[in-house]
């Protein structure tokens, strides 16, 4: 009897569901009073139920001590007209007021409406608001926002704290206001741009990255010839178009379908550019991000402003049209750069997929002028993968600077008081990937108070092996069949660290029947194999390899159930890093056993897959149909095969009604009628809707794949590269 599978096992298989998240930048705004500082995240949104805002935050900056007749601290956070949460925090639930609220843990619940909530710390506490404590309120996740349509612009939430005294009378109160959300309305196509940089004059000076994005699919384009127009409305700034080729600048989202044409068009006072859109996007929402760079004349000064809008070519000439509003947005300000990155060491560390990696990098920040940093600004350092772990090693060399975590780990902030200098060096940070983390450079971006610096390189992300297997065809419901071995390469030396687990899982509906070998092949990798559950292949790394290793997996046999799926049989491959269940952890981790750690660790990324058996029956046919071949065409994106065709090779029974045009199809007492013309099936006499139905062709009769899959069943497939059909098909 196959066994249930572990938590690991569902909670990949709930992975496996195609979740969609259109992620928009972040920005920051901060504020200073007396006591208090005020910061927070942003986010753009459209005016709609259920939108995701960014954070803010409040916390005590002061050097000041907070006068002793203060008793307690109550803070307020309110939304603007037209906002509400949708929502509302509550004392607890699933929508708990701690859900929502972290660095609160001495604080009680007041109240809350639609569109504010109260809380208040524990009667005698006060005291904490002097240790640089802050509360902050995240509207991330759980905790989203309705916003009326008509709502337009930033998204100020109002934080209001009071020191109150024992009898809640009020000894002192501040206030300020901070943006969580940038809101586009109810338009098609939104313009944003980012925070403006500080740029010098000179050629090759980058602006403000430029976002023109979709609410809603197939917007852009829409079968016009139509341009995304780029005009600079600051005089002595001009486009610089090798700058703007070499960077390589204008991006589209691939997962949207817009595109453009390379061939770029700037008018002859280069103040102007024109960028033709092609294609729509289909199912998800496009955009285009433009990262601008100019020549700026020795003689400008303030804002560098960009308007964007759309135009529509009619023959030779070109005309306004509305599918993007005419938006001006800040891209630069001309004057000195506040601060730079003055050192950058070591930077080139790999960091492996679903383990825990410590950085070598070293980074040095200074400000462009040499003075001083001053009391109360703060500047923020956002990962683009990964998160921070360990904590408590992360280090800043100057006391004069507070480093502080935020957004779940993913970013810190550096805040200074009036000793910090002009320069903070940052070093040993640790790095944790999730198992599914795309290779490449992990990166900080760096901004705040002293303007945007560029992005700085602090690693590299990589997959710490790869997978090959030969697939042995096995059977349905059948024991003790040989599967392929496979084969692990380690892309370099100690990429597999010791104490780490590498898991292969067995998909649903099939068995591991005993266990199997570990054979090195060339390395010193060494580990130790057990199967948990019969459904998963654990290799403990007992000897970190000192040269890549290349290792195989071998003596893999499989019972198949009824429930195993004909097809390929993917083994999916993941890393469990014991460092990571200490980090989550209030101390080590305490795990006594393999199955232990599968069973805690929430990570559900995969790092690789690997085919190394194909599962079928006796009575699987495996039939291709490749358009252009005699016998099979394509009508409304449907593959359609001659009747006569079709049935030959799947092996069923045929005839055909002359009066009636309609070809008929019979399999195990199930009759399946496709009438000529007509775009719908009939199983056993009820009618069913299909985009293609059965068609003659050149007198022959054509029955389309699609049908045939719905009324017998079968797995369809379909290469757009070859213009093929697979049809896995049981007689």
């Amino acid at each position: 009897m196959l066994k249930p599978k572990t938590k690991r096992t569902v909670s990949l298989a709930i992975a496996l569901v195609f979740l969609f998240t259109v992620i928009a930048p972040m920005g920051a705004f901060a504020a200073d009073n007396d006591y208090t500082k005020y910061s927070s995240t942003y986010n753009y949104i459209t005016a709609d139920d259920g939108q995701k805002a960014g954070t803010a935050t409040v916390k005590n900056d002061s050097s000041e001590t907070v006068s002793n007749d203060v008793y307690a601290i109550q803070i307020k956070l309110s939304l603007p007209d037209g906002v509400e949460f949708t929502d509302k925090p509550v004392a607890s639930g699933n929508y708990a007021w701690d859900k929502f609220v972290s660095g609160a843990s001495k604080y009680n619940f007041v109240k809350s409406y639609s569109n504010s909530i109260t809380i208040k710390d524990v009667a005698g506490a006060a005291a904490d608001w002097n240790a640089g404590t802050s509360v902050t309120f995240d509207f991330t996740d759980t905790f989203t926002l309705d916003v009326d349509s008509d709502f337009t612009g930033n998204l100020d939430a109002t934080i209001e704290v009071w020191g109150l005294t024992a009898k809640d009378e009020i000894a002192w109160s501040e206030s300020d206001t901070v943006t969580i959300a940038k809101v586009g309305g109810d338009s098609d196509v939104m313009v944003s741009a980012k925070s403006p940089k500080i740029v010098s004059k000179g050629s090759a000076k980058k602006g403000a990255e430029i976002k023109v994005y979709e609410t809603k699919p197939g917007t852009l384009n829409d079968g016009k010839k139509e341009y995304v127009v780029y005009d600079i409305l600051t005089s002595g700034v001009t486009f610089d178009q090798n700058a703007i080729k070499d960077k390589s600048s204008i991006q589209a989202a691939s997962f949207g379908g817009v595109d453009y044409n390379n061939d770029l068009a700037y008018n002859s006072d280069n103040d102007q550019l024109r960028l033709e859109v092609n294609n729509n996007s289909k199912i998800f929402p496009g955009d285009i991000v433009f990262t601008p760079y100019f020549k700026v004349d020795p003689k400008v000064s303030g804002d560098v402003k960009i308007r964007v809008s759309s135009e529509q070519k009619d023959g030779e000439k070109y005309k306004s049209n509305s599918t993007i509003s005419k938006t001006t947005v800040t891209v630069a300000t001309v004057g000195d750069a506040k601060a730079k990155i003055d050192e950058l060491e070591d930077n080139d560390t790999v960091a492996y997929s679903g383990q825990i990696t410590e950085l070598d990098v070293s980074m040095k920040i200074e400000t462009e002028d040499g003075n001083d940093f001053k009391d109360g600004d703060m500047m923020t350092f956002e990962l683009n993968k990964g998160k921070f772990v360990k904590a408590d090693k992360l280090n800043i060399d100057n006391n004069n600077c507070e480093l502080e975590l935020y957004d779940n780990e993913k970013a810190f902030y550096v805040s200074f008081n009036d000793k910090a200098g002009s320069d903070f060096t940052v070093d040993n940070f640790y790095i944790q990937l999730d198992n599914d983390t795309e290779p490449g450079d992990i990166t900080l971006t760096i901004s705040g108070d002293y303007g945007d610096l560029d992005e700085a390189t602090i690693g590299v992300a990589a997959a710490p092996f790869t997978l090959k297997a030969d697939k042995t065809p096995i059977m349905t419901e059948a024991l003790n069949q040989a599967a392929g071995d496979i084969t692990v390469n380690e892309v370099a030396d100690g990429a597999l660290q010791e104490g780490s687990v590498l898991v292969f899982e067995i998909p649903s509906g099939i068995e591991l029947n005993g266990k199997p070998k570990l054979d090195v092949v060339s390395g010193n990798f060494d580990g130790d194999i057990t199967v948990i559950d019969d459904s998963m292949i654990a290799l403990e790394v007992t000897d970190e390899s000192s040269d890549p290793s290349e290792f195989n997996i071998t003596n893999i046999n499989y019972d198949t159930g009824r429930l195993a799926l004909n097809g390929d049989v993917e083994v999916k491959a993941y890393i469990i890093d014991p460092d990571v269940l200490d980090n989550e952890s209030d101390g080590d981790y305490d795990g006594t056993s393999i199955s232990d750690m599968i069973d805690e660790y929430d990570d559900t990324g995969v790092i690789a897959t690997v085919a190394n058996a194909t599962c079928g029956s006796d009575d699987l046919v495996t039939a291709t149909f490749k358009v252009g071949d005699e016998g099979v065409a394509v009508l409304n994106g449907r593959t359609l095969v001659q009747v006569n065709t079709l049935c030959d090779v799947l092996g069923l029974q045929k005839s055909w009604d002359e009066a009636t045009k309609t070809a008929y199809f019979v399999q195990n007492g199930k009759v399946v009628a496709f009438p000529m013309g007509e775009n719908a099936v009939y199983i056993n006499g009820t009618k069913i809707a299909v985009d293609q139905g059965g068609k003659i062709i050149d007198n022959y009769t054509y029955a389309s794949l699609r049908g045939i899959q719905m009324a017998f069943g079968g797995e369809l497939e379909w290469d757009d590269a070859t213009k093929t059909a697979t049809f896995n098909f049981n007689k």
